[in-house]
C-alpha cells in the first residue's frame, strides 16, 4: 500500500513497563527508554491511499485516532504495538482488521483548526464507547532532530508493527517505509477522552510528557506477513 500521512499529532504517557507487560502477547516484550514504557495518542489524516494491484482505484481521505505503545520481539527488533485504532473510512476499517488482523474501529472523527495556524484539535467519538480529544499547540517550535539514542527517535522513528490474529499462535508484523519524521516538540498538548478505560488501563491524570507534531510524508507499507507465507508454499508446490 502507498498513502500520505499529513498533520500528525502525538501525545506520550511514561508508564510503569509492568502496566503493559501483562497486555502484550507472550511473544513481545516492553520496549522501555530510561526504565520506562510509553503510551502515545496518535491522530493524523490519510490520503491518497492506494492498494496494490488496484492502484487504479481512488480511495477517499480519512481521519484516524490510534492508542499505541512500543514493543521488542525476542530477536530485538523494535517497533509498536496498536491497542485500538479509531478511522472515520468504515471500508477501511474493514479492510484493515481483514488484511493485516489490525484492532480497526469505525468511528466519528473531525479536525478543527489547521496546520498553518499551528494549531490543531481532533476530536473522535467511537460509538457509545470511547470519546477522544487531542488538542495541539507548536507556534515558535523548532524542529527536531532526534538522533539515535534519544527520547524523540525511541518514540517517531518505528518502522514495524506486530498483530496478533485471532486463534493465531504467534505475532505477526509488517513494515511500514517513508523518510524520517521531520516533526517539532508541542508547545501545548492535551488529551482527554476513554481510549485508555477502553483496553482496560486507567485514563492518564497527569498532561503528556511531551507531544510531537509532523507536517506530513508519504508511506508504502508491506503485505502481512501471511501473504508472503502463502505466496511462499505457492511457490514450492
Amino acid at each position: 500500500m502507498s498513502q500520505r500521512w499529513e498533520d500528525l499529532v502525538m501525545a506520550h504517557y511514561a508508564e510503569d513497563p509492568k502496566v503493559i507487560e501483562s497486555s502484550l502477547p507472550d511473544d513481545l516484550l516492553v520496549d522501555t527508554f530510561e526504565g520506562r514504557a510509553w503510551f502515545s495518542v496518535v491522530a493524523f489524516r490519510l490520503t491518497n491511499l492506494r492498494i496494490q494491484p488496484f492502484t487504479f482505484l481512488p480511495w477517499q481521505d480519512f481521519w484516524e485516532i490510534n492508542l499505541r505503545t512500543y514493543v521488542l520481539d525476542k530477536a530485538g527488533n523494535r517497533g509498536v504495538w496498536f491497542y485500538s485504532l479509531d478511522s472515520s473510512d468504515l471500508f477501511g476499517v474493514f479492510g484493515a482488521r481483514l488484511l493485516y488482523g489490525l484492532r480497526y474501529n469505525f468511528a466519528r472523527i473531525y479536525r478543527t483548526g489547521h496546520g498553518s495556524d499551528q494549531k490543531l484539535i481532533y476530536h473522535g467519538q467511537r460509538g457509545n464507547i470511547a470519546r477522544s480529544k487531542i488538542e495541539a499547540e507548536w507556534k515558535g517550535a523548532e524542529l527536531v532532530s532526534g538522533p539515535p539514542g534519544s527520547l524523540d527517535h525511541f518514540l517517531l522513528e518505528r518502522y514495524r508493527f506486530w498483530v496478533r490474529r485471532r486463534l493465531a499462535r504467534s505475532s505477526s508484523s509488517a513494515f511500514v517505509r517513508h523518510i524520517p519524521y521531520n516533526a517539532c516538540r508541542l508547545r501545548k498538548v492535551g488529551y482527554e477522552g476513554e481510549l485508555f478505560s477502553s483496553q482496560g488501563f486507567a485514563e492518564p491524570r497527569n498532561e503528556p510528557v511531551l507531544g510531537h507534531y509532523c507536517p506530513g510524508f508519504s508511506v508504502e507499507a508491506t503485505a502481512p506477513e501471511w501473504v508472503f507465507s502463502i505466496s511462499g508454499q505457492a511457490n514450492h508446490r
